[in-house]
């Protein structure tokens, strides 16, 4: 059962179980790089995982955050990010799943290629324009909440 949610910049959603969740988002802030905005991202997208010290899962999912016992839902809605972070976020899935092919097989996770593939199957449509139904495992589109979160907002004006 899904406990894992990514909701691209289209509203369409990757739902898998949180293991997954945290391996593709650590797959896809690993890919990002260089100075910067690009470090800016990754290093926001590495605070959404657990780290040693916190309480891995929650119940349902979600995961306890040591330093200051704040909840962290596995839910990361990529329209609630700058403009210019979405698209860094997109190329990331893409260049995240080019990696892993060319990672060693024998170490890689045939489930977690599985959910990098169909992630970037999903960008690939997405940046095309296809409609967010096209491909989701969401069965309708929620509507964006209109939170601003991560970096890069600081660099745009308040709507």
């Amino acid at each position: 059962m899904p406990s894992g949610f990514l909701i691209l910049a289209d509203g369409r959603c990757l739902a898998v179980r949180w293991l997954y969740y945290d391996q593709a988002l650590r797959a896809v802030a690993d890919s990002l790089e260089g100075p910067g905005p690009t470090h800016d991202l990754r290093e926001w997208l590495l605070t959404l995982l657990p780290g040693p010290d916190d309480e891995e899962e929650l119940g349902y999912g979600a995961w306890l955050r040591s330093s200051d016992q704040e909840v962290i839902r596995r839910h990361l809605d990529v329209r609630e990010l700058a403009p210019e972070n979405r698209r860094m976020f997109h190329e990331a899935a893409l260049r995240a799943v080019e990696q892993m092919k060319l990672a060693d097989a024998k170490s890689r996770d045939p489930m977690l290629m599985d959910c990098l593939v169909h992630l970037a199957n999903m960008v690939e449509r997405a940046n095309r324009g296809e409609p967010p139904l096209s491909l989701s495992d969401w069965i309708k589109v929620e509507p964006p909440t209109g939170k601003r979160i991560g970096p890069g907002w600081n660099l745009l004006p308040d709507p």
